[in-house]
């Protein structure tokens, strides 16, 4: 192969030096003592495409070996691949690796680099894929129940869904909204509480109810869920709701595409308040576990948070982000996280004046609803990549890239007890929710 190129390149030398002595010839001259000066020009046009000179019929000549050599390796490129592809078939069962391995080390050495990139220090593994429980896109996931027993998924498809944490089975498919399910979030003080909100302009609270008569066992062990219909409360508004959340133990706030968010009260079922402010639709609300203090996010790129314990509720306003602020979490006592499409998560301390977050993450992508468990934040993106972050260093823990076929909307993350091992479930564009058993960070 080598003597080859040897040659080729010395052919190619031998015609750049003919082709720059030609072009070197400027000393001609045309004699058109009888003839014109454009009849002259044309006959030595005409005349040289009948008699060629010499130095082109050498070039001609210097350039055919090169075009042979060039077919040459063309078809030893070809032979070359056929016994690749014939070796790699009658292997197939063996030595599978070990060919896709060579494959990706001679023909496609990016596509090596990349997938090595993609799978260097990551041990997970997918414990389950909703298939086709759901039809539409995946807007919410949550984790709750006693012992966090259970996920909740809220979908597009006007259904929401409780399944079994341990064996990844459907348990409860609740039927009851005309319109998409875009959020759900269990209760801290009833475990078996659900509370939904929809674009039907409805929220709707519902329980958990496995029939006692039953194993419970059999009931997390079985395939068809069980389908319920009638809430226990239904709360109609006046728009399109984005989202809803507990505001501790009797209170209800959710988030409305009029640019709204409303308190109600529970037992009472009617509306105590209405926080206006926004100047675009509302895409997320959040409720402190403990404190009377309300977050809301909005499309015109802001959030606020709202404290509940003054009757005139005072606002504070947060500016940081550039385009759509998509969530806001508490995180302990008196921080915020917000997430936006401007590719960046921040983290802020609402005690303090200053106007700026104290920590900024960039996601590059921009990331959707986000989910935090003691000091880890999960961030889901429309990249379709989820990321792990500590929210004391800021720290990348953790990156589960192409999570879905498309953007990842939402995630839910748990602990298992006494174990450094978590379970990460997320929600996707996709139609699906996948569950992942993260072994280590």
């Amino acid at each position: 192969m080598s003597n080859r190129r040897s040659r080729l390149w010395t052919t190619l030398n031998r015609c750049t030096a003919m082709i720059d002595e030609r072009l070197d010839r400027s000393n001609l001259s045309l004699e058109t003592t009888d003839l014109n000066q454009l009849t002259g020009i044309s006959n030595i046009c005409l005349s040289s495409l009948e008699y060629p000179s010499k130095s082109k019929i050498r070039l001609h000549q210097l350039l055919s070996p090169v075009e042979k050599e060039f077919d040459t390796l063309l078809l030893d490129n070809i032979t070359l691949r056929k016994e690749l592809e014939q070796y790699s078939g009658i292997n197939n069962n063996v030595h599978e690796t070990t060919v896709n391995k060579l494959r990706a080390a001679n023909i496609f050495p990016m596509i090596k680099n990349r997938v090595i990139l993609r799978t260097r220090n990551q041990s997970d593994d997918l414990l389950f894929s909703s298939n086709n429980y759901h039809r539409d896109v995946i807007w919410d996931v949550q984790v709750g129940g006693l012992e966090n027993q259970y996920f909740v998924s809220a979908s597009a498809d006007k259904t929401s869904m409780i399944w079994c944490r341990k064996t990844a089975r459907p348990l409860i498919q609740y039927r009851g909204h005309r319109g998409s399910v875009n959020s759900c979030q269990f209760q801290c003080f009833d475990h078996d509480l659900v509370l939904t909100a929809s674009g039907d302009h409805e929220l709707h609270i519902w329980k958990v109810f496995l029939d006692k008569t039953k194993d419970r066992q059999d009931q997390e062990n079985q395939m068809t869920p069980l389908i319920l219909r009638n809430p226990i409360l239904a709360l109609r508004c006046d728009d399109v709701l984005s989202c809803a959340d507990w505001l501790q133990r009797d209170h209800i706030v959710s988030a409305s595409w009029d640019r709204s968010a409303t308190i109600w009260q529970v037992e009472m079922g009617s509306s105590l308040r209405t926080l206006y402010g926004h100047e675009a639709e509302l895409t997320h609300v959040s409720c402190h576990k403990t404190k009377p203090f309300v977050s809301t996010a909005s499309s015109d790129g802001t959030f606020r948070l709202w404290d509940c314990r003054t009757p005139s509720h005072s606002v504070q306003i947060f500016n940081g982000h550039t385009k759509t602020v998509n969530s806001t979490l508490f995180i302990g006592d008196f921080r915020l996280v917000s997430s936006s499409d401007d590719g960046f998560v921040h983290i802020w301390d609402f005690r303090s004046t200053r106007s700026s977050p104290f920590l900024s993450l960039e996601c590059i992508s921009p990331s959707n609803r986000l989910s935090i468990y003691n000091d880890i934040l999960a961030v889901p993106l429309d990249n379709r990549d989820i990321r792990l972050y500590s929210i004391i260093s800021g720290e990348k823990l953790y990156v589960q890239r192409r999570a879905h076929k498309r953007a990842v909307q939402c995630t839910a993350f748990v602990q298992f007890k006494n174990s450094m091992e978590f379970l990460l479930a997320s929600g996707s564009l996709d139609c699906h929710m996948h569950v992942r058993h993260i072994k280590k960070l």
